[in-house]
């Protein structure tokens, strides 16, 4: 038997060729695998300066980035953000488990010279939102989001209103139809043939369209930010920083699913879905899919994101008195260039 015990690690969402290969004493084939993991990705930024120490960059230079997508993933895990699966090398026909489900001596793998692992994170945003107590300040959250989803469709593609209690209708979306219309937010148009928004559902939009330009206003600085460890200070829109805005609203007491989903509905991420509309409008996997970026992000510690976060409100507060002065400044100059005389030729 070899001595070490070599584990290639695979994540989702990486070139086939971005592999990590850890080698170990094969004494820690006893021990879960969970805890090769563990000590692959420690917590401690320390020992993580170790594992960096250890990487051969003349075999390949691209190590660091590999690790730290990988180490970004475990941190996403640790903060309940996203579940882990693992499996085998995709094909090879050993079904996905949990990550704390599977143990190497019960696989066999203390007789093995090599094991192959394929990471894969599981995001669920509104079970996530659920455990957090996010509900976007609405009694039923779904709810809310398969109305502002009906809604876009209908005001910004022009989609007809699916008829109520149609027999081509599942229950959810005859409920939904029926909801729309309780609240006067549509109606069907007067030929039959298709819908309109009413007078009460442009308020309705006109409110979500104001509170989502707020929204960018304040936390739009924050999708770009590059932390410089040097100088102690926050550098923003650089191009390639990373997007701290969800963390930002949870800071900020702002919630995130809603911040999140008024976001999607601005920026025209729904219209890939103009096709099938009826169908995904009730599907949870939709809105797990849309609301994604609020699980799928970045871990920053407290202290650091309070940091970024002054440094980036007091630059746009910064900003904004500049701008103030200036367009003052420019009343002020117009005001006396009417005033005839005002200056000597």
């Amino acid at each position: 038997m070899s001595s070490h015990l070599n584990i290639s690690l695979q994540l989702a969402g990486l070139p086939a060729d971005a592999v990590l290969e850890v080698r170990l004493p094969v004494e820690s084939a006893g021990v879960g695998l969970e805890d090769l993991l563990e000590w692959v990705f420690p917590l401690d930024e320390e020992d993580q300066t170790l594992v960096h120490e250890s990487f051969d960059l003349k075999e390949n230079p691209d190590l660091p980035e590999i690790y730290e997508s990988f180490l970004g993933v475990i941190e996403q895990s640790r903060a309940g953000l996203c579940r882990i699966v693992l499996s085998e090398q995709p094909g090879s026909g050993m079904p996905a488990k949990e990550m704390q489900e599977i143990c190497p001596a019960q696989e066999g793998l203390a007789s093995a010279d090599s094991v192959s692992l394929f990471l894969t994170p599981i995001y669920d945003a509104l079970e996530h939102a659920g455990e957090q107590g996010y509900d976007a300040g609405e009694p039923d959250l779904l709810e809310w989001l398969q109305l502002c989803t009906a809604i876009y469709f209908l005001d910004r593609h022009e989609v007809p209103l699916p008829k109520p209690d149609s027999q081509g209708n599942d229950f959810g979306l005859n409920h939904l139809v029926e909801r729309i219309l309780s609240l006067g937010l549509a109606r069907s148009s007067e030929d039959g043939e298709g819908s309109e928004i009413t007078a009460e559902g442009r308020r309705f939009i006109a409110r979500l369209l104001a509170e989502t330009e707020t929204c960018i206003d304040r936390y739009d600085i924050f999708s770009d930010v590059v932390w410089d460890d040097d100088t102690g200070q926050a550098l923003f829109g650089t191009g390639n920083g990373d997007d701290l805005r969800v963390e930002t609203f949870i800071a900020e007491d702002v919630d995130p699913v809603r911040a999140v989903f008024l976001l999607r509905l601005y920026d025209g991420s729904l219209d890939g879905y103009l096709a099938d509309w009826e169908n995904m409008v009730c599907s949870r996997d939709f809105y797990n899919r849309i609301l994604e970026p609020v699980v799928d992000r970045s871990v920053t510690p407290a202290d650091l994101l309070d940091e970024i976060a002054d440094q980036g409100l007091s630059l746009l507060e910064d900003t904004r008195q500049l701008y103030a002065e200036r367009e003052s400044n420019a009343r002020i100059a117009r005001r006396f260039g009417d005033l005839p005389g005002s200056f000597p030729d």
